[in-house]
């Protein structure tokens, strides 16, 4: 809990440092230099979703992604914001900074173990390539099969529909992640995504309660499946 508190308190003293003005600024050996852009602090993710590992690599990439978006931060990771090559100039200055802050924010938000297998890298993001390359998952053939078994067996049980489709779509969008679609033309990726669809409708709709056996069986009577959002709205 220390630690987070210290670490809260160096990127609040970094964030009113890059936001201050050239007047306040005299007394930092012109450290904050005129125009730089406002950057907002970044809260700290919660200990719960810390990276551990491949397994849940997936959440926490996509939570730590979200809070670098809502700060507009998410090219410092994605290379978007590159670094100036005149490391003499306020925009160098500017980019050091932020980058600094990420990093930090980035290596308080991994266990232990992980920290310390990226902790020597500078720039945030080769923090993520790295971290991406070790435990996304993506190609997996075991994570692939496990994930497929666990589509094919969950069914709504106690959970309202809702509940139920939320744990579909979390599972599918692992799968997607795990397995890419790969193909050379655009068309026959639309085409293929239409197949993938048609069969998510139908492990939706056997994934039901009995409650919806009349419901089910009218959708399965139509010449054409309907989308998996009309199926579900259906459904609801």
């Amino acid at each position: 809990m220390g630690e987070n508190q210290g670490l809260e308190k160096a990127i609040e003293k970094l964030a009113e440092l890059l936001t201050a003005k050239v007047g306040a600024a005299a007394s930092l050996n012109n450290a904050i230099v005129p125009h730089i852009e406002p950057i907002q602090k970044i809260d700290l993710m919660p200990n719960e979703i810390k990276l551990e590992g491949v397994k849940n690599y997936l959440s926490w990439s996509r939570r730590a992604l979200l809070i670098l978006r809502t700060k507009g931060l998410e090219g410092f990771v994605s290379g978007e914001a590159e670094e100036p090559g005149d490391k003499k100039t306020s925009e160098w200055r500017t980019w050091s900074s932020t980058n600094s802050l990420i990093v930090a924010w980035l290596l308080n938000s991994l266990s232990p173990t992980i920290a310390a297998t990226v902790e020597t890298i500078s720039t945030a993001t080769e923090v993520w390539k790295t971290l991406s390359k070790l435990y996304s998952g993506e190609g997996n053939v075991m994570l692939i099969a496990e994930t497929e078994e666990r589509v094919g067996e969950l069914r709504q049980g106690e959970n309202y529909v809702m509940e139920y489709v939320a744990e579909l779509q979390c599972l599918w969008a692992d799968l997607d992640h795990y397995d890419p679609l790969d193909l050379p033309h655009a068309d026959c990726i639309a085409a293929a995504r239409k197949w993938i669809e048609r069969r998510r409708v139908m492990q939706f709709l056997k994934g039901l309660n009995s409650d919806f056996v009349a419901r089910r069986a009218t959708l399965f009577h139509q010449p054409t499946l309907p989308a998996l959002e009309d199926a579900i709205a259906a459904m609801t």
